[in-house]
């Protein structure tokens, strides 16, 4: 049958062949990888279980193939990083589904593949390669012989088909896992009643406040001792689940020089000139170095430039657009022709000699439905009907046929010995003008001796400064900036740390140098990636995993939290008694008292700010009662409840249930990532793939 006649065809021998070359290649990085790191080939080690540097390769590869198939540009650390990542979440629920018993059984599997409620992944596969059903493709792939198919032939389908299938029993058994641990997180009586207590109650509350930006930080000090005793009390906050090292690095950008740029601008115009020569574009083509697409689209498609200016043209007007940075891009009008664009088909595929072909032909025009044809002629006819095509790229032969046919009339589009392409139009959409238009661009790049130039005087920086010290504190005065980042030996690539930082490709290798070398020393320039170069100084490097409180982002934290807390006692101090109400206050700090309303369950809001303690006291506060000064977070606040509401609406238990599991229960922690973080600091995990890239 046709169904089958499509599968055979997806045989994808070229992919195997080029995956046995890359699986050799893979081999031999994997064994010079061993060597680097001592002998042990685990990349990485989730309890007392290793994951293998072999393997590891093999899904890296895997994974990779898939990027280059799917158009995707992906730096192959992050790739690397992500992949192993994914290998130990799958260790890890592994572990612990063999801890709790979880299993997809024999009889569950065969449901969800070939079972008549078939999971939806499985069926769409079936029917991308042209398969009726899961069970029918099933039997294809693992029976090749009842269809006269050599079982070679099958072999990349029939792995598409376990690949799916050991994906589907992953996502099984993790839903099984996640149903599990929402059985045992379901909320008493008590959490519901604590649910609704926290939302049933509001206090509508008065308040003035004084915010601590508007006094001087100058004016308080905070030492390195301060810094330290707080750095102690939030340590768990700054925890690293591996070593710590802190950074600088410059990142030299390879830009064409202005004398690079204008010998650009002399090719740009000689692309010009020779794109106004002629209706064509072969002149351009001589000059080697520019990009020349050409598409044919409608006017609307047209790039926007050039949309209203070509619509009217004669064939062969050109335009150059503004450059934009190094960037040079020109057009021509190649062509112009008014043709069918959408055209609503019906097809049918005869599989027979001429004689089989007519007859097949004459029916349908008799008044036969494809339906009854295929059912009357097994395996030797399939089609579709009244699909809309767009074929105005398809060759002149095809439109031809298409634009002569009668609607309603099946004629034949294309025949051979054993077989025809029945066709029949069923309606069509006007005809559109469709423009060939040639696109021309040329980027500046940075020549050789421009490239020289910045390595040299890059390299010369490096030689004056050679501790991170004076790297750092010297590279605005040489043009420099040297960004601070603290990095771990996961980290894939510089920048992605960094806020307002364009991550770096191919930065890998100057993170790797950072880790096997000592605090205080500064790297050779690094190039892996042609348009940056990259040299990195390491300020400290921290064995226990907790980030260091005198690295920049957490000493500024810190400052913040000391310096507002000692502005808080300030104010506190100097109001205090200042007034015996609300309008007092107001006065005496030169604001205007303000209404919020209050839920024990909040922890911010706009007016207040970020305030969970003080909102937590707001919420119990006694009716009529003065509160304060009172320190918060980030302000000082004076307050009085004025009033509170008790909602008359009684949730339903079902309600509240919902309102748990959202805030504190089963939704809370059985999404992946949270499980996986959990996992992970409930078993060690050891990663080691700095020891190998």
């Amino acid at each position: 049958m046709a169904t089958l006649e499509k599968i055979r065809q997806r045989k994808k021998i070229l992919a195997i062949v080029i995956g046995a070359a890359l699986l050799a290649f893979i081999i031999e990085v994997g064994v010079e990888a061993i060597g680097r790191s001592g002998g042990n080939s685990a990349t990485a080690k989730v309890g007392n279980e290793k994951i293998d540097i072999m393997a590891f390769q093999r899904r890296v590869e895997q994974e990779a193939a898939d990027d280059q198939q799917n158009n995707k540009q992906i730096d192959a650390a992050v790739r690397q990083q992500q992949v192993l990542d994914e290998m130990i979440n799958e260790k890890l629920l592994e572990q612990e589904y063999k801890k709790l018993g979880i299993s997809v059984s024999d009889s569950e599997i065969s449901e969800l593949m070939i079972g008549k409620n078939a999971a939806p992944m499985v069926v769409q596969f079936a029917q991308q390669v042209g398969a009726k059903s899961p069970a029918e493709l099933y039997d294809f792939i693992m029976n090749p012989g009842k269809q006269g198919v050599q079982d070679n032939q099958v072999a990349e389908l029939r792995n598409q088909w376990n690949k799916l299938k050991d994906d589907l029993i992953k996502q099984y058994k993790f839903a099984k896992l996640q149903t599990l641990l929402a059985g045992c997180m379901q909320p008493n009586n008590l959490d519901l009643a604590q649910v609704q207590a926290n939302e049933s109650l509001t206090n509508v509350i008065t308040f003035v406040k004084k915010d601590y930006a508007t006094l001087p930080d100058d004016k308080y000090p905070v030492s390195d001792a301060e810094l330290k005793a707080e750095w102690e009390k939030l340590k768990p906050m700054f925890k690293m689940d591996d070593k710590v090292c802190a950074l600088h690095y410059i990142a030299v950008n390879i830009e064409p020089s202005a004398e690079d740029i204008a010998a650009a601008n002399k090719i740009a115009d000689a692309a010009y000139i020779a794109l106004q020569k002629g209706r064509g574009i072969d002149s351009v083509r001589l000059l080697g170095t520019v990009k020349i697409d050409t598409a044919k689209m409608v006017q609307k498609d047209m790039p926007v430039k050039v949309r209203d200016l070509f619509a009217g043209a004669q064939l062969g007007a050109t335009h150059r657009d503004s450059t934009v940075g190094n960037h040079h891009v020109m057009y021509k009008l190649i062509n112009k022709e008014v043709s069918l664009d959408s055209v609503e088909l019906s097809y049918v595929i005869a599989q027979g000699d001429a004689k089989f072909q007519k007859s097949i032909l004459d029916q349908l025009n008799s008044g036969k439905s494809l339906d009854e044809l295929k059912k009357a002629n097994a395996q030797k006819v399939d089609g579709k009907t009244n699909e809309w095509q767009r074929i105005y790229n398809a060759p002149d032969s095809m439109k031809v046929k298409i634009a002569n046919a009668a609607p309603g009339t099946y004629f034949t589009y294309m025949s051979a010995e054993q077989g025809a392409t029945l066709m029949r139009v069923d309606s069509k959409k006007p005809a559109k003008t469709f423009y060939t238009v040639a696109t021309v661009s040329y980027d500046a790049y940075a020549s050789t001796k421009t490239s020289d130039q910045l390595r040299d005087k890059f390299q010369d920086f490096l030689n004056k400064n050679k501790t991170a010290k004076s790297f750092a504190e010297n590279a605005a005065k040489a043009g420099y900036n040297a960004v601070e980042e603290m990095i771990t030996p996961s980290t894939a690539q510089l920048g992605l740390g960094v806020y307002g930082q364009s991550a770096i490709k191919d930065s890998r290798k100057a993170i790797k140098w950072a880790f096997d070398n000592k605090q205080d020393m500064v790297s050779p320039i690094f190039s892996d990636n042609n348009d940056v170069l990259l040299a990195v100084a390491v300020d400290g490097i921290y064995e226990d995993g907790y980030a260091p409180y005198t690295y920049p982002d957490i000493k500024d934290l810190l400052e913040t939290r000391i310096r507002s807390s000692k502005k808080g006692d300030a104010l506190v101090k100097q109001y205090q008694g200042k007034a015996k109400d609300l309008a007092g206050y107001a006065a005496a700090l030169g604001t205007q008292i303000d209404t919020v309303n209050i839920v024990f369950s909040k922890n911010s809001d706009p007016k207040l700010g970020s305030e969970p303690g003080l909102i937590g006291r707001m919420s119990v506060a006694k009716q009529g009662a003065l509160q304060g000064p009172t320190k918060g977070e980030h302000a000082m606040f004076v307050y009085q409840v004025v009033k509170q509401e008790k909602s008359d609406y009684k949730p339903t238990k079902e309600e509240l249930a919902n309102r748990y599991n959202q805030s504190r229960g089963a939704q809370v922690f059985s999404n992946a990532r949270t499980m996986f973080n959990i996992l992970s600091k409930a078993t060690k995990v050891k990663k080691r793939l700095i020891d190998f890239y």
